[in-house]
């Protein structure tokens, strides 16, 4: 079978091969997307088995659906990850590749794998770029990474676009929780969120950015800054330096199922970011009833609908981030927008099938 004649093989059951980073016990939009990708997989008729490979699982990975193999013993190291290769070689009928990290990999289970990308590991030339043109298809979380893909790496073949699936049922308008509010001593305050990884080599998030509009806007104004990482004593310094130790909040690493929670202490979810492929989290934060800024120049303004679903600021422009947070404090209104459905879990399906027969 070729690798993508899919579309016409219902009466045929295949096996499909996911090599990804993380899917189940894993963190984040990408282990998420991995986990949606699967089980839309696993949901087509023509589907016998959904085969994942991971190189990282952090936590439990839990229930594992039907027709799903997790292959967690892949994760507990190299000689670990190779047997589970040769498990499942020439076992799959479709092979996908779940990061350009793991293209190299990918090219020794199939002479065209299909490639997904999702953002700053893709926007520049990287070292196994000539095997970029062995990928039957490529299909990215959205158009910035696409174009940008596409003007360094010339790659003639398919290209689609499967932006993430939001599981609103997860979330919703809910109380504050009072055990965080007095943690984070967050009574009579208005609270700005951003929730992600903090990298000293990643700094795209737009952490500085908020940091430095902070004090001019009312004192009841705090930022909340959730997740951990190492660029942590930096950011705490920064605060201190600008005189707003007291008025950013570091959460530090979370647990996820305290994520829908976190959200509810929000009156605005910001981020002017410059380097974000998609931004998941701003359906999360919508999906929670929480406004939302992000920034004009990423993938957030796709995650935003080009502004339908939320204010659009240029990252270096101070003033504006600031009058945008300004007017969202201003409204002071939750609700989750009708048009989040435009990502829902059901159209992630559908445009996963759509591609599946496009590239039949």
């Amino acid at each position: 079978m070729n690798v993508l004649n899919v579309g016409r093989a219902s009466a045929r059951h295949m096996r499909v091969l996911l090599l990804c980073t993380d899917a189940y016990g894993g963190h984040g939009g990408i282990a998420l997307y991995n986990r949606d990708l699967a089980e839309a997989l696993a949901a087509r008729a023509d589907v016998e088995e959904v085969l994942v490979v991971p190189r990282v699982v952090r936590t439990d990975p839990g229930t594992i659906p039907p027709k799903i193999t997790f292959l967690a013993e892949a994760a507990k190291g190299p000689a670990h990850y190779l047997r589970a290769l040769a498990r499942v070689r020439g076992k799959a009928d479709l092979v996908i590749c779940g990061h350009v990290n793991l293209l190299p990999v990918a090219c020794t289970l199939a002479k065209h794998p299909i490639l997904f990308v999702y953002g700053i590991e893709a926007w520049k030339p990287i070292r196994m770029a000539r095997l970029l043109h062995r990928a039957a298809a490529v299909v990215s979380i959205s158009e910035i990474t696409r174009s940008r893909l596409l003007a360094w790496s010339h790659y003639a073949g398919p290209t689609h676009l499967l932006p993430n699936a939001i599981h609103a049922e997860q979330y919703g308008i809910r109380p504050r929780r009072q055990d965080l509010v007095e943690r984070y001593r967050l009574e009579g305050k208005r609270v700005l969120l951003t929730v992600g990884r903090l990298a000293a080599e990643e700094r795209y998030k737009g952490f500085d950015e908020v940091m430095e509009i902070l004090g001019k806007l009312p004192e009841d104004v705090v930022y909340m800054i959730a997740g951990g990482g190492n660029d942590f004593p930096r950011l705490q310094r920064k605060a201190v330096q600008c005189g707003l130790a007291d008025r950013v909040i570091f959460t530090g690493l979370f647990p996820e199922e305290d994520k829908p929670d976190l959200y509810a202490l929000a009156d605005v979810y910001v981020m002017p970011s410059r380097g974000e492929g998609f931004g998941y989290v701003f359906l999360e934060a919508l999906a929670s009833g929480v406004p939302a800024v992000g920034s004009k120049l990423d993938g957030g303004r796709e995650a935003l609908l080009d502004g339908l679903l939320g204010l659009l600021v240029d990252p270096s422009n101070p003033a504006e981030i600031e009058r945008a947070i300004r007017e969202v404090l201003g409204n002071a209104r939750r609700g989750i927008p009708a048009e989040l459905e435009h990502f829902s879990f059901e159209r992630f399906q559908a445009r996963l099938d759509a591609i599946v027969v496009t590239q039949t």
